[in-house]
């Protein structure tokens, strides 16, 4: 059994006691390092031997959850040999969220630390030290209303991050109603993401990756249950979804999620575990009052206005829909990105089964995708947010 070192972040005694305690009854016994600050924190990481084994890190989010886990996000990145684990007092399911996007390996309550705390070390301790590997992002794709084309943003997508960086993606369709993803590239399964939802045991990268159809190199999906062979037409376990995205990141670069008609939490719980969620919209009186709510949804749940990037499908110059300009300003968000208006091509590539990027390679309406796709991987790239 590996003696770890820990680092320890927290203000409060009994967490330490807690903590020094679990380490203490090992055999070997582990030694831990106590920081009271984020400062602290980071000038430990800076200054320890990045040695064979792992180190691990405690890291309690209380009582600023919001920003803890942020300046958690950065710190997973730029050490990636060490295990960040999050302690809390209250299990929440939005913290947890945030947690696992920030790239925490684990959520602990305090009360929990003398039972539970000896098997979480064996575990990250059993998989050897963390390699310079980052985990996948996860760009959502939400529909404001049936139609507007959030399929074919979220295929599309997918398609122009793989061919722009040469790395594997993944499509994940939620769309419970008509599976329209597989129907788009004409793929057949016999399993889906209702199949993996629906596991009582663990949930990793080798379920997805046996579970997901590929459509072509680096490019899978997992399909919807309305369109697999052996799912059921039960409701989708929700409840194993944050499991579920983080096998996906664990084994993909990118994962898109295709996420319409779903429940409110779970819009919530899938934007929050998204480096970027595209809002798909028609400048519709409708669409863009739905866009709107959802906006102010999202963010009072806790997800950043800058996360949030709205995208106005089928647009032209002239005609019935609303102003560009007009819809802006409605919407309560200044960057909206536009995808213009192209029956002929766009239908062109849902008859034949295949990316714009096949079918319609040189079109401008494929350029707007091209666009888009951009902005996500400069944002991902350099580790800020940036509007489109």
């Amino acid at each position: 059994m590996t003696a770890p070192h820990v680092l320890l972040l927290t203000q409060e005694h009994p967490t330490v006691a807690a903590v020094r305690s679990v380490l203490q009854s090992r055999a070997p016994a582990g030694d831990v390092a106590v920081c009271e600050t984020m400062m602290d924190l980071r000038t430990h990481l800076s200054r320890e031997p990045g040695g064979a084994e792992p180190r691990l890190a405690l890291v309690d989010i209380d009582p600023d959850p919001e920003r803890v886990l942020a300046e958690l996000g950065k710190l997973t990145s730029t050490y990636p040999r060490t295990w960040f684990v999050a302690v809390s007092q209250e299990f929440d399911e939005r913290h947890v969220l945030h947690a696992m996007q920030a790239g925490v390996r684990h959520f602990l309550r305090k009360s929990t630390i003398p039972t539970e705390l000896d098997g979480v070390l064996q575990r990250l301790l059993a998989q050897g030290p963390r390699t310079a590997a980052r985990l996948g992002t996860i760009v959502s794709v939400l529909a404001c209303s049936g139609g507007c084309g959030a399929t074919t943003a979220a295929i599309n997508l997918a398609n122009e991050l793989r061919l722009a960086t040469d790395r594997r993606v993944l499509v994940v369709d939620l769309d419970t109603h008509y599976g329209a993803a597989a129907s788009y590239l004409g793929v057949k399964g016999r399993y889906g993401i209702g199949h993996v939802l629906a596991r009582a045991g663990a949930i990793d990268r080798h379920v997805i990756e046996s579970t997901a159809v590929t459509y072509g190199p680096g490019f899978d999906l997992l399909l919807s249950p309305a369109v697999t062979e052996a799912d059921t037409a039960a409701p989708l376990d929700y409840d194993n979804l944050p499991a579920a995205l983080e096998a996906c990141r664990e084994a993909y670069d990118y994962i898109v999620v295709d996420a319409p008609r779903v429940p409110r939490q779970v819009v919530a719980d899938v934007a929050a575990a998204s480096r970027v969620s595209v809002i798909v919209l028609q400048l519709t009186v409708r669409d863009v009052g739905v866009a709107s709510e959802l906006i102010t949804f999202l963010a009072e749940r806790g997800i950043p206005r800058e996360r949030l990037w709205p995208l106005a499908n089928r647009v032209r110059r002239r005609g019935p829909l609303l102003r560009l300009e007009d819809s802006r300003r409605a919407i309560g968000i200044h960057a909206l990105h536009p995808v213009r208006s192209d029956w002929a091509r766009a239908m062109k590539s849902v008859n034949r089964g295949q990316p714009l990027s096949e079918v319609a390679g040189r079109s401008g309406l494929r350029r707007d995708y091209r666009r888009l796709a951009a902005r996500i991987r400069k944002c991902t790239s350099n580790g800020s947010l940036q509007s489109v």
